[in-house]
């Protein structure tokens, strides 16, 4: 019954990892599609961070002008991330590029509110790592943005399809190091058991 159960797992684990290796050489010559996946990525991420912004509103001790802004961030966050999420997927024209600034504005625009929201509220008892991580975050995705607004999704792409072909090797190699551990544990004990 164990004999059966690991044998099962390593077939899949093997399975699993050629199936990993072969996503990541297809991402690695996927672009077109890719901007796309990715613009949509980039919207679910901003839809995500705008709800949160809205649930953690309450918690928040701000006053009335960072209040708005903040509401105006997360309102923003949610209509350019839906936007975001909705265009790739629709037959509608658009420019990747023009889209790409637009959610890198809304990165920029959020970075700014966070850490200034992190500054009012630095004397308040509550952590506001959240706050402080939400802001790098979008800072570093809205200078990628800005600086490499066409190069950004076939990198990021490469970059996804490298890891998809280590991860599948490395699982690959993992499951042929398990059988052989398992082989080299049987013969350990046919040999300290020669009776059977």
């Amino acid at each position: 019954m164990q004999e059966t159960f690991l044998k099962r797992h390593l077939i899949l684990s093997t399975v699993l990892g050629a199936f990993l290796i072969i996503i990541g050489i297809f991402l690695m010559f996927q672009q077109e599609s890719f901007v796309k996946i990715f613009i949509s990525l980039l919207g679910v991420f901003l839809t995500g961070s705008g709800i949160s912004s809205l649930i953690h509103l309450k918690g928040f001790n701000l006053g009335s002008r960072s209040r708005i802004a903040t509401l105006v961030k997360a309102f923003l966050s949610i209509g350019i991330g839906l936007l975001a999420i909705i265009v790739p997927l629709s037959a509608a024209t658009i420019s990747w590029t023009v889209l790409l600034y637009i959610v890198g504005a809304q990165f920029l625009f959020s970075a700014l509110i966070s850490f200034m929201d992190a500054l009012l509220m630095r004397k308040a008892e509550q952590s506001l790592s959240p706050l402080y991580t939400e802001g790098v975050f979008s800072l570093v995705m809205a200078i990628l943005l800005f600086v490499f607004p066409q190069q950004i999704g076939s990198s990021l792409l490469k970059l996804f399809g490298l890891l998809f072909i280590v991860s599948g090797i490395g699982m690959i190699l993992w499951s042929l190091r398990i059988q052989k551990i398992n082989r080299e544990f049987k013969e350990q004990v046919v040999e300290a058991d020669p009776e059977n």
